[in-house]
Parts: C-alpha cells; sequence; structure tokens
C-alpha cells in the first residue's frame, strides 16, 4: 500500500525520489553551512541530539561518530538514504526514525540540543516545526536553525509569492522570513544570527529555549 502524504505535504513524494539528485546538488553547496550548525550546537559527549529533517543522511558525516540522540524525516525516499550513510559512518548510538516534523511523536524536554537543517521552509507549517522543537528541547537546550529566510525588510512581491508556492509544492518556500518562523516560539532566545550565502539569504540561527 502506498502512503498517503499528509495534508499540505505535496512535495513529499517528491522527496522519496530524489535522492541521489539531492545529494549530489545540495551536498557540496551546503558542506560549509552543515560544519558550521554542528559547531554551533556544541555537543558535549554525554549530550541528546535531536535531528528534524534528516533528510538523505548528508548531516551526519559532520557529526560525532559516538552521538547519541534521534534523526527523523518523512520522506522514506531519504531515510533509506540516510540509513545506509550511517551504517557507513558507524554511529551506533544515533537512530532514524520516519515522524513528521509537524508532530513529533516524541515526550517533551528530551533532548539537549535540536537541529533543524532545511526544513522550515519545506514543510507547510514552519511555525509549527518549531514550536513542536522547542517542545522537545530540555530547559536551556541549543536548537540550530540552517535555512533560507527572504530579508525582513524587503517587500514580497506577487510573482515571488506565486513562485513560491509554486515551489513550495516541488521542494521549499523561498519567500518565508524567519520572523514569521520564530512566532511559532517566540519564548526562545535568538543567541546567534549568522549569515551565511546569497547575501544573507542563507542564514544559520541559533536558539536558546529558556531555564537552567
Amino acid at each position: 500500500m502506498s502512503r498517503v502524504p499528509p495534508t499540505g505535504q505535496s512535495n513529499l513524494r517528491v522527496y522519496d525520489r530524489v535522492g541521489p539528485l539531492y545529494d549530489a546538488v545540495i551536498g557540496p553547496v551546503s558542506r560549509r553551512a552543515r560544519d558550521r550548525a554542528v559547531a554551533s550546537l556544541r555537543l558535549a559527549p554525554d549530550e541528546t541530539l535531536l535531528l528534524v529533517g534528516v533528510g538523505s543522511g548528508l548531516d551526519l558525516p559532520h557529526l560525532p561518530r559516538g552521538v547519541r540522540g534521534l534523526g527523523v524525516d518523512l520522506s522514506d525516499g531519504m531515510l533509506q538514504r540516510a540509513r545506509a550513510r550511517k551504517e557507513q559512518l558507524g554511529m551506533p548510538n544515533f537512530e532514524l526514525r520516519e515522524m513528521d516534523a509537524q508532530d513529533l511523536a516524541l515526550p517533551d524536554a528530551s533532548f539537549d540540543a535540536v537541529y533543524l537543517p532545511l526544513i522550515v521552509t519545506v514543510a507547510p507549517d514552519g511555525p509549527r516545526v518549531l514550536a513542536e522543537a522547542a517542545r522537545v528541547a530540555k530547559p536551556g537546550a541549543r536548537l540550530v536553525v540552517v535555512d533560507k529566510f527572504w530579508p525582513e525588510e524587503r517587500p514580497r512581491s506577487a510573482p515571488v509569492r506565486l513562485a513560491s508556492r509554486f515551489l513550495g509544492a516541488l521542494a521549499t518556500h523561498v519567500d518565508r522570513r524567519f520572523s514569521e518562523i520564530h512566532a511559532g516560539a517566540p519564548h526562545l532566545e535568538v543567541v546567534g544570527d549568522e549569515h551565511l550565502a546569497l547575501g544573507g539569504f542563507f542564514r544559520l540561527v541559533t536558539l536558546r529555549k529558556p531555564g537552567s
């Protein structure tokens, strides 16, 4: 029986099929950003990590081999590639599981760090993705977001909105502002905001959940 994508997740079937192309195109251009993001996580050996939107596992080579935690994704095709990559790398303490980033089947306050690479502009409801990430993060946890965000001060014309709607159905939205995503979990404190590429279109945002 074939899976029916969740409501609004029209790009899921695309991601199920484009794993090799995704790796070939996105892998090389995103390598520096993934290096910087993992460094920003500042993982200690005894800490647990949640990787939301693990995709084909392009982030796995940047993580410590002994990292403990969980990577989740909704695309079965992407997860198959991630599992093969995990086995090749040798990461016995890191689990991979099929799960909707908008509705994480995980207990509250479970992880010391949460990493969200290129997911809040892919999922239909980006603010909800961040809200769920904040829910399962422990008090004091670090959350790192790497994604493309439309500049706050720049208007979004009708053609831009139309293009983003079309591209969102295929792969990813291109007109979302970080402030709109942050509205899903406004209690998260922004502790770092680094412009990575294309004049700041790609950004690395580090947040902290209040608490000890």
